[in-house]
């Protein structure tokens, strides 16, 4: 009977407390960003260490130009969970598009080392192999993405552009065009200029 009663109180919480995330949730998805934070913020003070909200709050707080609050909860997530992949890669694109190529390129690396099997993670460490002037590791790590995962447009996009900057032209051209039928709308343009 008292495990009855505990597994009911447990089903109770998590019904009582898991709609705050899912709420917040929806607010991401609606882009009522500032709502989701109150959503995730009343979730994390009942459940602070809850990786989950706090990954999502970490990227409400980047759509929300907060990158010192993003980059708190990525660390925290980080800190609770070293192989989170999703966490890695943010954190990886924060300090990418911070122009912080060896954090971004650090991160990346973490991502691969515990997730031999992801194709994203290899073509991010390639794109910031790639800013570093490392040519040949890019172009390998571009090469372990794409037979990971055919479908990786964006490996084959930014392979394209490591083409194009060792005049591989031929190349280029075919990684642009296989990466415009994955949908990758830069392809277009990239096809228009380098292509003719």
């Amino acid at each position: 009977m008292k495990y009855i009663l505990a597994l009911s109180l447990a089903i109770i919480l998590f019904a009582c407390t898991g709609g705050k995330t899912i709420e917040g949730d929806a607010y991401y998805e609606k882009g009522e960003y500032q709502k989701a934070l109150e959503s995730y913020n009343k979730f994390l003070s009942l459940y602070p260490r809850n990786i989950k909200t706090l990954y999502n709050r970490a990227r409400t707080y980047e759509k929300l130009n907060n990158d010192r609050l993003a980059r708190k909860d990525l660390n925290e997530v980080l800190k609770l969970d070293p192989d989170h992949l999703q966490g890695r890669i943010t954190l990886g694109e924060m300090e990418f598009r911070g122009g912080n190529y060896e954090k971004a390129f650090y991160e990346f690396d973490q991502a691969v080392a515990s997730h031999k099997q992801s194709s994203v993670a290899y073509a991010y460490r390639a794109k910031a192999n790639q800013k570093l002037g490392k040519v040949r590791q890019a172009s390998s790590d571009y090469g372990v993405a794409i037979r990971l995962d055919a479908g990786n447009g964006m490996a084959y996009f930014y392979r394209a552009t490591l083409n194009i900057s060792q005049r591989k032209k031929t190349s280029a051209c075919s990684d642009f065009k296989r990466a415009r039928e994955l949908g990758i709308k830069e392809a277009e343009v990239a096809i228009k200029k380098y292509c003719k």
